[in-house]
């Protein structure tokens, strides 16, 4: 399956999540607020201070500059690791006090393909989210989100730590998502398609379009609604419990 796509001005192979026809989409049996299978969760005891959501799996190399795949303006979801389900899901209340983001390094001219057809410079945040059930299933709130941070000065420098001057709030059950506007090199692919899951903020039936879809606006609702096996996103967040 051909999961890259040329930029105009650049052989720069850039994973669109748009391309779900290519994608082979599954639609993952993972129950989204149950929390089976977390490890942070488990390590989440009335004795614990703290923990670090996507911590408990290592982290893979970025994709890039190899084959230069990166997140392109989308909210996502990792939805599963090999250490269990729901791995950003909330597992006690408390606050986010920081994030880490583990980027690849982008060629000049890959840089300059990705900065014209998403934006410049590349960017990223980290967004708390609420699931709420409706109709035509489960959509996600955007409860809260960190400032945006510019990557230019960290492309290649693994990880890049951002503490938060003011914490996230974040209640027990919630999800903790990345927030990607323009693009950002914090991907991972060819990884076990049992082990590696996550979703993106498109609507049921856009999986096909590639308009912007990151999550911006505190108080909206959105579908998360295409899911993808064998790929990670490159990030952690560190919640201090109350």
């Amino acid at each position: 399956m051909n999961l890259q796509k040329h930029a105009p001005s650049s052989r720069v192979n850039i994973l669109l999540i748009a391309l779900a026809s290519a994608l082979a989409i599954v639609f993952l049996a993972v129950a989204f607020g149950t929390g089976g299978g977390n490890a942070d969760a488990a390590k989440a005891r009335p004795s614990a201070v703290a923990a670090v959501l996507g911590g408990a799996d290592p982290m893979p190399e970025p994709a890039c500059p190899l084959k230069c795949l990166v997140i392109p303006s989308v909210s996502g979801i990792q939805t599963f690791l090999s250490s269990g389900a729901s791995p950003y899901r909330v597992p006690a209340t408390g606050k986010i006090t920081a994030w880490k983001i583990y980027l690849g390094n982008p060629k000049a001219k890959d840089r300059i393909a990705l900065n014209e057809t998403f934006g410049s410079p590349p960017q990223a945040s980290i967004s708390v989210l609420q699931r709420i059930n409706t109709d035509r299933g489960p959509k996600f709130r955007l409860q809260r989100k960190s400032p945006v941070v510019g990557l230019n000065r960290h492309l290649g420098r693994t990880p890049a730590t951002f503490r938060l001057a003011k914490p996230l709030r974040a209640v027990k059950g919630q999800f903790v998502a990345l927030t990607v506007p323009t693009w950002a090199p914090a991907f991972a692919a060819g990884l076990n398609p049992r082990d590696h899951a996550w979703q993106a903020s498109r609507q049921p039936g856009k999986c096909a379009s590639t308009e912007p879809s990151s999550q911006l606006l505190v108080g909206s609702k959105r579908f998360y609604a295409c899911k993808f096996t064998g790929s990670r996103l490159l990030f952690t967040a560190r919640i201090k419990f109350d």
